[in-house]
């Protein structure tokens, strides 16, 4: 028997164009138009909602964030908003005294808001926890402070040399000081996971927050087998209830068999479309790698993860398994990397390659981009988070951070994305952002006003944008054919949903379906402006 629903007296937002009422049927968009050309094809007893003039939007798609990050950042400790070292050693002890066994592992924390203007080394975290390894990520998860414990069970000394992509920090006489940058990471990984594995329960209850926000799909990154099975699990129990595309880390792609690594599933709610790589780090940690040195920092250029003939070898393999690469890479000089190895791997029979961030496009960059289209995934979010940005790269270099209109007008496709937990998962901020160079401070990475999105150009990025990008271009849209995951507001225009946020949200539609929402249940994620 066909479920029918038929949205009507409403002002509904295709992705395309504005239209009063729309027909679902098992799942699917099968009309769209007038009141009276979706009446006269609905089937009889489709059930019928008045959407009493609100506006309707197409199922918002966050392509690039990480749900077990994201659920470890809920559910464990969070340093989101400290404002000084020793505020943090304060929760730290907190958190370590309500949770006496395990390792204590955080993040969010970011020096830019120290007022001491320097990052926790591990003899101040041995100040507040001395007796268990301590794991706190940078707000970019591209660095990590850890205790003295932490770095013994990595094996980190004196003698250890600082490994291929990755840099220990170090004090004069060569003692490490506790923070370690990008793959000098990879040791205190293992403790992290062990502190926090990923569970499905856990997992689904953040999918549910996520889709409070009127997410409909999200894609998340750099999967590890723990995260991955938690997820397949969810799947199978058809537990997800929001839809779920997994990037595998690279390093672990070979390691599947093709049917461990299955494309798609019969009720679309999960898939595992490609692979994520690493071209550099973050602007934060000073990692990303740049052309010229940071304006700070006139001794560092960033860091480069890999070596260019490695990272084209195992995207090839991968491709070859059709496995489509998304590549990390946010200073210029890792984006002509990236360009020249998705040039280099690109097949006329293959979806196109994703980078991720894109973040600094100065006109030296664009010529290579626009030879190899790949979907670029952008943060706009970060266009607040980051107005700090300026002091590292300096006002000239700044000016083409986040550039979204420069891209849009070259025709390059680009897709919305939080990067969540490293910036906040709410969708509706990141809008905001497009439109508004400033936050409501006032500050901006790049305020460039010629750089701003219109309002219905910035849901595109979240919407149609995204699921070109995710290959799937029946996602992000409400036009016929595409599958019915859809936003209901409680409000009649595009710019005030906008100024309300996330609290214009009043149901989120999943596969022709209303799917609870849970965002008063778990509390709202602070906005981090």
């Amino acid at each position: 028997m066909t479920e029918a629903h038929r949205l009507t007296n409403g002002r509904v937002f295709t992705g395309r164009r504005l239209v009063r009422a729309v027909l679902m049927e098992d799942g699917r968009i099968t009309a769209t138009g007038s009141e009276e050309e979706v009446a006269r094809a609905a089937p009889t007893g489709a059930t019928v909602y008045d959407l009493d003039g609100h506006l309707v939007l197409p199922g918002l798609i966050d392509a690039h964030l990480h749900i077990a990050e994201l659920t470890r950042s809920r559910e464990g400790l969070t340093l989101e908003g400290v404002g000084s070292i020793s505020d943090l050693l304060e929760r730290l002890r907190g958190w370590a005294d309500s949770h006496p066994t395990s390792a204590v592992v955080g993040r969010g924390w970011h020096v830019e808001q120290f007022r001491e203007g320097r990052a926790p080394e591990r003899t101040d975290l041995d100040r507040a926890v001395a007796d268990r390894p301590v794991v706190l990520y940078h707000a970019s998860g591209h660095a990590v402070a850890v205790n003295s414990r932490a770095l013994e069970a990595a094996g980190f000394d004196r003698s250890v040399p600082d490994p291929p992509g990755g840099r220990v920090g170090r004090n004069s006489d060569g003692t490490p000081t506790g923070l370690l940058y990008e793959e000098a990471m990879r040791p205190v990984a293992s403790i992290a996971l062990a502190a926090f594995p990923p569970e499905p329960a856990a997992i689904a209850r953040t999918l549910a927050f996520v889709g409070s926000y009127g997410l409909t799909t999200v894609a998340t990154m750099n999967t590890g087998p723990e995260e991955l099975e938690a997820l397949r699990a969810l799947a199978n129990a058809q537990a997800l209830p929001i839809r779920v595309r997994a990037y595998v880390r690279l390093p672990f792609a070979d390691a599947f068999s093709p049917s461990g690594l299955e494309l798609s599933r019969k009720d679309g709610f999960w898939g595992i479309p490609g692979v994520k790589a690493f071209a550099d780090g973050a602007f934060g940690p000073r990692t990303a790698w740049l052309s010229e040195p940071y304006a700070d920092a006139p001794g560092e250029s960033g860091v480069s993860v890999g070596e260019e003939g490695e990272l084209l070898s195992a995207l090839s393999r991968a491709s070859e398994r059709g496995l489509v690469p998304a590549v990390h890479a946010i200073g210029d000089r890792a984006l002509e990397r990236t360009a020249r190895v998705l040039e280099a791997i690109a097949r006329p029979d293959r979806l196109r390659g994703r980078i991720e961030h894109a973040a600094l496009t100065p006109p030296s960059v664009l010529p290579a981009l626009d030879r190899v289209r790949p979907a670029l995934v952008v943060q706009p979010g970060f266009v607040w988070s980051d107005f700090w940005l300026s002091r590292r790269l300096g006002a000239e270099r700044s000016r083409w951070a986040y550039a979204f209109r420069t891209l849009a007008d070259r025709g390059h496709l680009l897709a919305g994305s939080s990067d969540a937990p490293y910036d906040p998962v709410d969708p509706w901020r990141g809008l905001a952002a497009c439109v508004a160079r400033r936050d409501p401070f006032g500050r901006s990475a790049n305020p460039d006003p010629s750089e701003s999105l219109p309002a219905e150009e910035a849901v595109v990025l979240y919407s149609v944008g995204a699921g070109l990008a995710l290959g799937e271009p029946d996602l992000g849209t409400l036009e016929v054919g595409a599958r019915a995951d859809l936003v209901r507001t409680g409000v009649t225009d595009l710019a005030r949903a906008l100024a309300l946020g996330a609290s214009a949200v009043q149901e989120t539609w999943v596969d022709g379906r209303p799917v609870p929402l849970s965002r008063g249940s778990y509390g709202e994620q602070s906005p981090s402006l």
